[in-house]
């Protein structure tokens, strides 16, 4: 049986909101706690981080901090393991520090693109050759082309990924959109 997941919130808050709809697209049963209206809530959160902060995701004993996608697709029980992946539909390496100098980077990180699949969800998106992919929503990708291509594998069909691109020496946001499966086809009732 999996942990019990525990959201330490607050309302109004975008990053809570971002991390119960994250929770609420997978299916997951969780436990909602409000730092403004739940006292205990706060002193569990200043108990454990020694300050109280949102969001705060709790699997079993472990606690997430912030709402950061990875880390939840990491340690989130997973129902769906014969679900389909997806692909992203591009050729990635690891930026190195002539790419850099060459793209005007101010430092090596990220993934440069190489070869984009025609109809892929990265062309449909506008991602060309030669782009960098900086970040990921908002993490910088600093663990090269293994990070990134992790971090398109936790994905699943129907799910976004908002990037930070750099081309031609200026920042360009996307979000690549992963295809839903295909819904079965019901067949007419005969009548």
């Amino acid at each position: 049986m999996a942990d019990p997941i525990t959201v330490f919130v607050k309302a109004g808050d975008p990053a809570s909101e971002q991390t119960l709809r994250y929770l609420d697209q997978r299916g997951l049963a969780y436990t909602r706690r409000d730092v403004l209206t739940d006292p205990s809530a706060t002193a569990i959160l200043f108990g454990r981080l020694g300050r109280v902060t949102v969001p705060v995701v709790q699997i079993g004993d472990r606690l997430l901090v912030g709402h950061d996608p990875v880390q939840l697709a990491r340690f989130l029980p997973r129902e769906d393991a014969d679900e389909p992946g997806v692909a992203f539909g591009a050729a990635v390496r690891g930026v190195t520090a002539e790419i850099a100098a060459e793209k005007r980077l101010p430092s090596a990180y990220g993934v440069e693109v190489g070869s984009v699949k025609e109809g892929s969800p990265a062309a449909a998106a506008g991602i060309r050759a030669g782009d960098v992919i900086a970040a990921i929503g908002p993490y910088t990708i600093n663990g090269g082309a293994d990070q990134f291509r992790r971090a398109v594998a936790l994905r699943r069909p129907g799910d976004s990924m908002a990037l930070a691109l750099w081309r031609d020496g200026e920042p360009v946001d996307v979000v690549v959109s992963f295809p839903a499966a295909p819904q079965p086809e019901e067949q007419p009732s005969p009548s």
